[in-house]
């Protein structure tokens, strides 16, 4: 059963944000929450796997879990969850078999204006704040 567990509010403060997101070969997936207040830059590395997608289409059954669907109807308050047995998760498990185990993915999904992004990833994101 999917389970959302909120990580890192004590490193992301609580705005509105819309994401810039940068990725490649060289330095990895690096995503950017852009507020009118301030911009906090997460900076995951090299990840297993990423999915991204808008706002807008992804809140309707993406998400099972009823934590989610309270967050929905009530505005987040928070920008980053690890997910517990997702579906994103469950799939690139089925995909590298014992090798999920081995490198102890985790599943984080970051919750922005603009975009759901959900990432694969045995990395925490190194994050910082950009001024």
């Amino acid at each position: 059963m999917e389970k959302w567990q909120v990580v890192f509010e004590d490193k992301i403060p609580n705005f509105q944000y819309e994401v810039l997101l940068q990725n490649g070969e060289e330095k990895g997936l690096i995503i950017n929450l852009i507020s009118n207040k301030l911009k906090v830059q997460l900076d995951f590395g090299t990840v297993s796997a990423f999915r991204m997608l808008d706002e807008g289409i992804a809140l309707n059954n993406l998400f099972k879990d009823k934590q989610f669907e309270y967050s929905r109807e009530t505005g987040f308050t928070n920008v980053i969850y690890q997910v517990i047995d997702g579906e994103f998760d469950n799939f690139v498990e089925r995909i590298c078999g014992s090798l999920y185990e081995y490198l102890k993915l985790k599943h984080y999904v970051i919750v922005s204006r603009n975009y759901i992004i959900e990432i694969i990833t045995e990395w925490e994101p190194e994050i910082k704040e950009i001024f």
